[in-house]
């Protein structure tokens, strides 16, 4: 293959990449936005699961007054009774750079529907081993739901080009206007657009050479042919 035909090809590639990665910076979005449903669907994914004791039903997804609130359904086993328990958290949005998904952490836990053996127990009643049983519950619960959380991404940047610049580009994580919102840096993706352009730029002078000199290259082919 002549230096010509490679020089095209190269060519060829770097402006199908240049052209693909220019029109995503020029209409891409600055930010990504997931709504309470699209949340609620992505952590009932592969439900019931249990972790570390806990069985994790359901997870109900509100969000108002830009906070997140979780909603979860679970059942464990203490001291040595069923228990099933309505628990409420505070979603708390948090990227993690290392595999460049979002996850929510959960804070201020709280048990609100506690069912032993089947029993329902409001308040106080169901004596002292209802409020043993409540109190080991809290533990177990905050364990079994933070590492629920902790192995559930909401949402992951996807390892191709895209992908790879949308990961530079990350500043933030919120809840803002009821939705979770992922936003990025619109300098940063200014600075990639101002790339491929410089790159298209570079691509069109090198059309413009090859076809002023459309000898360039086949020497070596020459030589080949012709040598004695």
């Amino acid at each position: 293959m002549s230096k010509r035909k490679i020089a095209w090809i190269a060519v060829a590639l770097v402006g199908l990449l240049s052209a693909a990665g220019l029109l995503w910076s020029m209409f891409g979005s600055d930010r990504l936005t997931f709504t309470a449903a699209e949340l609620q669907s992505r952590l009932n994914q592969q439900l019931p699961r249990t972790v570390r004791d806990v069985t994790i039903e359901r997870v109900d997804v509100a969000l108002a007054d830009n906070r997140l609130a979780l909603r979860i359904a679970m059942q464990a086993r203490v001291l040595q009774q069923p228990v099933s328990a309505t628990v409420s958290a505070r979603g708390v949005p948090r990227y993690a750079a290392q595999d460049a998904a979002m996850y929510f952490d959960a804070d201020n836990i709280k048990i609100e529907q506690l069912a032993i053996a089947g029993r329902t127990v409001v308040g106080t009643e169901g004596g002292r081993i209802a409020n043993t049983v409540r109190s080991t519950l809290q533990g177990v619960a905050e364990s079994g739901i933070k590492a629920y959380l902790a192995t559930r991404p909401v949402y992951r940047l996807k390892d191709d080009f895209k992908g790879m610049v949308l990961k530079a580009a990350l500043v933030g994580v919120a809840i803002e206007q009821n939705a979770l919102t992922v936003t990025f840096s619109l300098w940063s993706i200014t600075v990639t657009t101002g790339m491929f352009v410089l790159c298209l730029i570079i691509l069109v002078l090198a059309i413009v050479w090859l076809i002023r000199h459309p000898r360039w290259g086949l020497g070596v082919v020459d030589a080949v042919v012709n040598a004695p």
